[in-house]
């Protein structure tokens, strides 16, 4: 049996300096950035649950498909009609011109990668990836509760 553990990018916006290693670290490893800065703030893929995920319900072909837990493009299904990047709810769905495909962040699951390059890029650290177990046992600290408390301001004022 295989056990499939949910992962989430958190962020600190509090901490970037805006050098954008981490947008770097992830064009250098997939050819294009699967990932944003909007401001000061760096932007990746909510990491949707599969069943529900906007980009690939909208996707014609089934482009967008859910490999053990983790919803990645098949690029050889994807017709470049860019439904999935309208449907997103934060627009990060990237294209790929060259690859003539759309391409979304996996976390690097698909690489070699232990850590995700924009993760191990970041010299800030402002990218930490939780699995839902970690937050849930964090969701019970109080000190952390605050601390997320306030980062939750902080986005909502740059958003």
């Amino acid at each position: 049996m295989v056990f499939i553990m949910k992962t989430l990018m958190v962020t600190d916006p509090q901490m970037c300096t805006e050098c954008e290693a981490c947008i770097n670290a992830c064009k250098k490893q997939y050819g294009t950035s699967r990932a944003r800065k909007t401001g000061t703030i760096p932007i990746f893929c909510m990491h949707c649950h599969p069943d529900k995920a906007p980009c690939a319900r909208i996707c014609p072909t089934g482009a967008i498909e859910d490999i053990d837990g983790t919803l990645k493009v098949n690029e050889d299904n994807c017709i470049l009609c860019k439904l999935c990047l309208i449907a997103c709810p934060i627009g990060i769905i990237a294209i790929n011109n060259e690859k003539k495909s759309a391409e979304k962040c996996t976390l690097c699951l698909e690489s070699d990668n232990i850590i995700p390059a924009c993760v191990e890029a970041c010299k800030d650290n402002v990218l930490n990836v939780f699995s839902i177990e970690d937050l849930q046992d964090l969701k019970d600290d109080d000190e952390i509760v605050k601390d997320l408390e306030e980062a939750i301001k902080t986005f909502k004022k740059l958003s």
